[in-house]
């Protein structure tokens, strides 16, 4: 994989808080087009940040990351353009409550895009069909379950047609139930061939549809691997504890 192949290239990436604590070190990740990455770790070990970091969510103090051809860590970085390409997904699914979801999937097209009333409805309808919800366009959040809202907001992403999308932990805060709907949506874009960062405590979704997976542990970037060899021949020892506690009966 080379750098200048990359959609993504984090090279060294440092996340020193203002009270000292190094909460990223030295950590480095390539994505190329069309990959799924999965990353995992136990609570505390860096994902989120990591993730955060790849639109700007979190500042960086040290180390360089570019996102299609956007220098971020330099300080006339144009986050706002960059975003417009990279859609996130959060644990919460920060819905606005007082617009329809229709309305929800329109606005960014309708700000950010400058499309059209009609282009930006029929593009947010599309994607409701797409999502499995087209009954639901005139629905407002509240009257919706966390996975309908989940899926909901995973569309909102989507509408902005963006190159690569961040899922942070998109289940965790879904009853398990639900946690299936949504995994099925994003096998679904995986299987587009939507470039893909994701972190998740599914081992089930990673093993499945991951090209490759990370491991972290303390902010570091421990190991990483094709899904095979990283559930069936894991070389890492901090690796083989964290798959022995997540993956017992």
């Amino acid at each position: 994989m080379t750098e200048s192949a990359a959609l993504i290239s984090a090279c060294n990436i440092e996340k020193r808080y203002p009270n000292g604590v190094l909460g990223l070190k030295r950590a480095s990740l390539s994505v190329v087009p069309g990959e799924v990455v999965v990353i995992v770790g136990p609570s505390g070990s860096g994902k989120s940040t990591l993730l955060r970091t790849l639109n700007g969510l979190e500042t960086i103090t040290g180390g360089e990351i570019t996102v299609d051809g956007h220098v971020l860590h330099e300080r006339a970085a144009d986050l706002r353009r960059l975003r417009i390409g990279v859609g996130m997904v959060f644990q919460q699914f920060n819905l606005f409550p007082h617009l329809s979801v229709l309305d929800n999937l329109m606005l960014a097209p309708l700000k950010v895009l400058n499309l059209n009333a009609s282009d930006a409805r029929a593009r947010a309808e599309k994607l409701l069909a797409k999502v499995g919800l087209a009954d639901k366009a005139q629905a407002h959040p509240a009257q919706l379950s966390g996975g309908q809202q989940q899926r909901v907001a995973i569309a909102r992403a989507l509408a902005m047609q963006p190159k690569v999308m961040l899922f942070d932990e998109p289940t965790s805060a879904l009853d398990p139930e639900m946690v299936g709907e949504v995994l099925e949506v994003m096998k679904q874009l995986a299987a587009e061939g939507m470039t893909m960062c994701v972190v998740t405590h599914e081992m089930g979704f990673a093993r499945a549809v991951a090209d490759r997976i990370v491991f972290m542990d303390r902010g570091e970037i421990v190991c990483e691997a094709p899904p095979a060899e990283f559930f069936d021949a894991p070389k890492h020892e901090r690796l083989k504890t964290f798959l022995r506690q997540v993956l017992k009966a």
